[in-house]
């Protein structure tokens, strides 16, 4: 019969001991393990000990039976174990290494192996033994070291014996695995840039594998021969690794315009990574003046084309543009549709005003990628403003920007009488000063200027109005002013946030199903790209992020692709954190039709800026769609490996163009995105050849935007029918609309106090349901993903940055879920919130405008 102590309720599924004993011993009281390994420790067993025990009879010549013994101490019980006359069993020898069984090195190294020898009362020790390569030395009977041969072709390993002096039958094998040293490499951020003369570009090198950390050494060559500083200059001449370099071009083109900029690894000089660079001339830049315009019907300006790096000087192109469309006579007329630069042409308003905004294009003709837009404002009164809008771009807190001015004239034919020129009142009003040569009257034909300084108090956004009180019919007429104050501090506190992490995690999404991500290539066949003079037509990159049915192991998705991510780390000049998303690539979508959200991201900001909100709504069944606005977004990379930057500049850098023209453009060169993007979506979901067959609800579609595509979405929802909704965050809003709105619109405000009157104006024309949430303390940036990739760094208020992320997600999809899938319940957009107490949460207008 086979006994087995096994105890049923504590021990699980532990044996203690298996041994043959008579049929007649299952009867008779057994100690129960535990005491049994008291009586071990103590030398004998003790007065009393008692266990409850299952004992398990298998006997060939019974039936299986179980039967529970109490289990009592005494001679027979022993004997179970060891035989009469009382004594503990030997404790068996057993031999392990410390360290575990295996271990891998690399060649040339060596690793100490140390023998654990238990129940061993000789204290003998272990003998060793090697098989394979290498050799043992320092030998003891407790431990040996291991010397890997000093050089291998390939993963070699060897067997390392330890033998128990004392038991020979024990012993214990240790394995090492032997492989060659893993080699220094060396790769560039880019290896192939195009430079224009006079300009910089930066690159980075990252070496693998090099203990040393010896960074690299930078030198150009043109033809195999050391060119510098004829082909241009690069600092510092050697760099750590990951750390950038500039490489600055000459002043003219070289005869060899090609050059090789070497990088080489300091810790093994026959390591290096080459870039090819390609000097070109200067890009044409082409700039209109004034950049904006107010005026009456039947008015007329002077335009003025400066056509800058064109050699052949062959001038500018002008049109007149309406909604994305070149329009006809009821937009005004052209004197010319071509001059020379510098050569100024007379716009002449049409009699009546017309019912969209009218842009003026002058565009280079030696290449009509050089293209820019002005803004026309067309009213029913007597006063001229050039330029209509002063923009101030970033100043320095404190310190007062160089003054910008604006031309007021009187096209009437009476005297004009000026009430007041004045910066109304609130909490901006300290940041700017005014001055001006108007007086209280105006000789018909006649001009005066005001003159305006910004000299922020706070950084952020500090945007105000000029607001002229006249006797004209279109008074009050209104310039809108707008600048940002930033600080040292504040810039050295993001670089320092963005510098605190090797790795970073994107906020968890808080819906019930896993998120899934893809992009698309788009191309607009009807449409020829307005940056290209060659009739290529516009490309478009999407990402979209949607509810995923994991039925495979998740691929998990790039936050961005490297190259745009080191692209980003050259221009703010640190190496930018590796990001985890919460997205699997290319996962299928869940059943059903989904409703969709078109984002436009902030002015050359790109689609995966605001990936903390995208994955959330994701997470709560909606499918996200956000452009990438070839040319102007800072960086897009195409599947087929082309890389194109923004004209524009970015606004991770001073580069930026901020006048008005290059805003007009954007503006209406995103607006014909868009409307290609929702035909575009349609398609996908009518067919049947792409993974959205069917799955998304263009009935239930809602545009999104921040800053520049928060004015985007607004003038989106005017043209554009098939929108639904607008949330608009944070937004550059328009001084007016022609018409009134009756889509629903949430508006979620970054810290500002109030709006000025032409917000409030603007308010007017929204007559559907408005939900509008101020952040008190937040900056501009608070919505996008910089809240947690700089963590600490931007402004939140009193709400901290977990809390602001997460207001910022209930509040928008708690709009969407009212006005896309009919959700009631949630009162959290008709007032204060016991969760979200720091936000200001409205659906009246005036509460934020200076008088209702």
């Amino acid at each position: 019969m086979a006994v087995q102590f096994q105890q049923g309720a504590d021990w699980g599924r532990n044996v203690l001991a298996t041994e043959r004993l008579p049929h007649s011993a299952m009867q008779l009281p057994l100690y129960a393990p535990a005491t049994l390994r008291s009586a071990e420790r103590s030398g004998g067993f003790p007065d009393a000990g008692w266990g409850l025990y299952h004992m398990r009879r298998a006997d060939t010549f019974h039936d299986r039976a179980e039967i529970i013994a109490l289990m009592a101490f005494g001679c027979l019980s022993a004997a179970i174990l060891s035989g009469c006359g009382g004594g503990t069993p030997p404790p068996v020898l057993s031999i392990s290494l410390s360290g575990g069984s295996s271990k891998t090195i690399v060649q040339g190294q060596s690793v100490i192996v140390t023998a654990i020898i238990k129940n061993d009362p000789s204290a003998q020790g272990a003998t060793w033994k090697l098989t394979g390569p290498g050799a043992l030395s320092k030998q003891t009977t407790m431990s040996v070291e291991y010397d890997a041969p000093a050089s291998v072709a390939s993963n070699v390993t060897a067997m390392i014996t330890a033998t128990a002096i004392a038991d020979p039958t024990k012993s214990a094998p240790f394995t090492v695995t032997i492989t060659p040293p893993t080699l220094i490499s060396v790769s560039l951020s880019a290896t192939t840039a195009t430079v224009a003369v006079s300009t910089s570009v930066m690159l980075t090198a990252a070496v693998q594998n090099d203990s040393a950390n010896g960074g690299v050494t930078w030198n150009l060559t043109q033809g195999g021969t050391a060119c510098s500083p004829g082909c241009g200059s690069v600092a510092p001449t050697s760099t750590p690794s990951d750390a950038p370099v500039t490489y600055t071009a000459p002043t003219a083109v070289p005869t060899n315009p090609t050059l090789t900029l070497t990088a080489t690894s300091v810790s093994d000089p026959s390591k290096s990574a080459l870039a090819t660079l390609t000097i070109v001339p200067p890009s044409i830049v082409v700039s209109v003046s004034p950049s904006s315009v107010l005026l009456g019907v039947n008015g007329s300006q002077q335009f003025t084309a400066i056509v800058q790096n064109d050699p052949a000087n062959r001038g500018a192109t002008w049109a007149l543009n309406q909604g994305g469309t070149v329009c006809s006579a009821g937009c005004g007329t052209l004197s010319a549709t071509s001059s020379p630069s510098g050569t100024p042409i007379t716009y002449t308003a049409p009699a009546t005003v017309p019912s969209d905004p009218v842009f003026i294009i002058a565009t280079s003709v030696a290449d009509a990628a050089a293209t820019v837009g002005t803004s026309i404002t067309i009213t029913v009164g007597t006063v001229k403003l050039a330029p209509a809008r002063l923009r101030f771009g970033t100043v320095l807190v404190g310190t007062p920007s160089t003054p910008q001015t604006t031309t007021l004239t009187n096209t009437g034919n009476t005297t004009l009488n000026i009430t007041s020129i004045t910066i109304p009142a609130g909490p901006r009003q300290g940041d700017w000063s005014r001055t001006n040569t108007c007086g209280p009257n105006i000789a018909a034909g006649q001009s005066c200027t005001i003159t305006v300084i910004f000299k922020p108090t706070a950084t952020g956004t500090r945007n105000t109005t000029v607001s002229i009180s006249d006797d004209s019919a279109d008074s009050p007429q209104q310039v809108p002013l707008s600048g940002k104050g930033h600080s040292p501090t504040a810039v050295a506190l993001r670089r320092s946030a963005l510098t605190t992490y090797q790795t970073i995690a994107a906020p968890s999404p808080t819906g019930p199903s896993p998120v899934g991500t893809r992009v698309m290539d788009m191309v607009d066949s009807t449409r020829d790209d307005p940056f290209l003079a060659d009739g290529t037509k516009r490309e478009l990159l999407v990402r979209f992020w949607y509810p995923a049915s994991l039925s495979q192991a998740c691929q998990p998705a790039q936050y961005t692709s490297p190259k745009i991510w080191s692209y980003f780390s050259q221009l703010v000049e640190i190496q930018l954190p590796d990001v985890k998303t919460n997205s699997c690539w290319d996962a299928p979508i869940t059943e059903g039709a989904h409703p969709v959200v078109v984002f436009t991201p902030g002015y050359t900001a790109t689609f995966t800026d605001y990936t903390f909100l995208f994955e959330d709504l994701a997470s709560r069944g909606y499918v996200v769609a956000s452009v990438n606005h070839t040319y102007e977004a800072t960086a897009v990379e195409f599947p087929d490996g082309r890389f194109i930057k923004s004209v524009f500049g970015s606004h991770l850098v001073d580069t930026l163009r901020g006048d008005e023209q290059a805003l007009s453009l954007a503006v209406s060169v995103r607006m014909e995105d868009l409307k290609f993007v929702v035909s575009a979506l349609e398609g996908l979901n009518a067919r049947s050849d792409n993974p959205f067959d069917g799955k998304l609800d263009t009935s239930r579609l809602a545009l999104a935007g921040h800053s520049l595509g928060g004015l985007t979405a607004i003038l989106g929802i005017e043209q554009e029918p098939h929108f639904k909704a607008a949330v608009v965050i944070d937004g550059v809003l328009p001084d007016d609309l022609e018409t009134e709105i009756q889509t629903p619109v949430l508006m979620l405000i970054a810290g500002r106090d109030n709006w000025s009157e032409s917000r409030c104006r603007l308010g007017s024309h929204l007559r559907g349901p408005q939900f509008v949430v101020n952040f008190p303390g937040a900056e501009h940036v608070t919505p996008s993903d910089a809240v947690w990739l700089a963590r600490g760094a931007i402004k939140t208020g009193n709400m901290g940055p977990e809390k602001t992320i997460a207001a910022v997600r209930d509040y928008i999809a708690a709009f969407l879920d009212m006005n896309l899938r009919g959700k009631r319940g949630n009162t959290s957009l008709l007032g204060p919130s016991a969760e979200y107490p720091e936000a200001i949460v409205t659906a009246q207008r005036h509460v934020l405008c200076d008088a209702p």
